[in-house]
């Protein structure tokens, strides 16, 4: 999707799509923090911090010389797609490197799932609202993916099988808008599929 929008936030003004992951990451910490034990909310939450983190002051690494000349560039831009995908990767490490302390049971791997569902649909979802593009793409959007959360969240129990189906689903999606195959959603999907399944695989096997 293209971000048409913008939103202003006292000094600071951000993007619509900026604005859609931030809702989004609060509304999955909440869902979490209602439909599985506490401890989970707590782990996503860890998890988005070091995404925002990483993904803020990326431009140390995308564009160092605008930050030497210019310090306060930290607190108005970040480090862009490469940013995204750096932070996106940043939780992953995290989330593996903490699994013996995590402990990722049945439920553990069931809230990975859903966050890394959910995450993504209401991201998409706020996009398309917040956004004006092109009618055709934001009804297959919306459409697609909100029957594929409902059906994969409630039906499916098999794990890596909901990841893998809501993976390819997302990309079909993504056929539909701007920038295709080619747009950071895609990769960021195939990474999270990883995650998920490398997450259920060491649950599995650490019983």
């Amino acid at each position: 999707m293209n971000n048409t929008e913008w939103f202003s936030i006292r000094a600071l003004t951000l993007p619509a799509t900026n604005v859609a992951l931030l809702v989004a990451f609060f509304i999955v910490w909440l869902v979490l923090r209602v439909q599985f034990p506490k401890k989970w909310a707590g782990v996503y939450g860890d998890a988005i911090f070091t995404f925002i983190i990483v993904w803020k002051f990326s431009i140390i690494v995308t564009d160092l010389k605008a930050v030497i000349a210019q310090p306060f560039a930290l607190l108005y831009f970040n480090g862009g797609t490469i940013g995204v995908f750096l932070g996106v990767m940043a939780a992953s490490l995290q989330l593996w490197w903490k699994r013996q302390q995590f402990q990722f049971d049945a439920t553990g791997v069931a809230a990975c799932s859903w966050a890394i569902i959910l995450t993504q649909s209401i991201y998409q979802w706020l996009v398309v609202l917040l956004n004006d593009n092109q009618l055709t793409s934001e009804v297959i959007t919306l459409l697609v993916l909100s029957i594929l959360t409902v059906l994969i969240l409630w039906k499916i129990t098999a794990i890596n099988r909901a990841l893998f189906l809501y993976t390819i689903g997302f990309m079909i999606v993504a056929l539909f808008q701007p920038y295709g195959l080619w747009q950071p959603a895609v990769g960021v999907s195939v990474i999270l599929l990883i995650l998920g399944i490398v997450i259920q695989r060491f649950a599995g096997t650490s019983k």
